[in-house]
């Protein structure tokens, strides 16, 4: 009885309720719209570069690359290297999983980041007997001075102009390291 009544009651509800559309948007709050700016992790340091000591070779998140040789770990998973040299990459090939190992060869840099000083010369009108074995002058260019050569390249329709200053780096200034040196350094260090 009381289950015909409740079948008739929701039955004369759902006659006099009229469903339409509603003619004004429904206001709502927006939930996790928020969003952090990227944590800029990857490698900083490539394989064959030069590194000083305490420089960020990796940033990461886990160890998805293992510290090798003469790096350390920061509590963020960040690689570093202890000492001044060249950054190698290896593979385990033991491994069944791909795991790369950073190392960094010790080796002194050179000092790439300044000209060497001028030699001493004296002056010619003080000194002159000692200035006649003065070196040469050397000519610096100023920033206006400088010529700049402009390369064109044809890209199918589309023509790329490309503006670069050629520098001249001394044969004392060129790196002293080859392949051959770099996997020999390698093979003694893994002995």
């Amino acid at each position: 009885m009381i289950k015909a009544f409740a079948q008739n009651y929701f039955k004369s509800l759902s006659e006099s309720i009229c469903y339409g559309f509603a003619t004004k948007m429904q206001a709502s709050s927006t939930q996790k719209t928020k969003d952090s700016a990227g944590r800029r992790l990857g490698v900083k340091k490539f394989g064959g570069e030069e590194v000083f000591p305490n420089d960020i070779l990796i940033r990461q998140r886990g160890f998805r690359w293992k510290p090798g040789q003469n790096t350390s770990v920061g509590k963020d998973h960040t690689i570093h290297s202890k000492v001044e040299g060249i950054v190698h990459f290896r593979r385990d090939p033991y491994k069944f999983k791909k795991t790369f190992y950073v190392d960094v060869i010790p080796r002194e840099n050179p000092n790439r980041t300044h000209y060497p000083p001028p030699p001493y010369s004296y002056h010619p009108e003080l000194f002159p007997e000692l200035a006649k074995n003065n070196p040469e002058p050397i000519v610096l260019l100023n920033k206006s001075e400088e010529k700049v050569e402009v390369q064109i390249k044809q890209q199918g329709f589309k023509i790329s102009a490309k503006q670069y200053k050629p520098i001249e780096i001394p044969v004392e200034y060129k790196p002293e390291f080859t392949l051959s040196n770099l996997q020999q350094q390698l093979s003694i260090h893994k002995q």
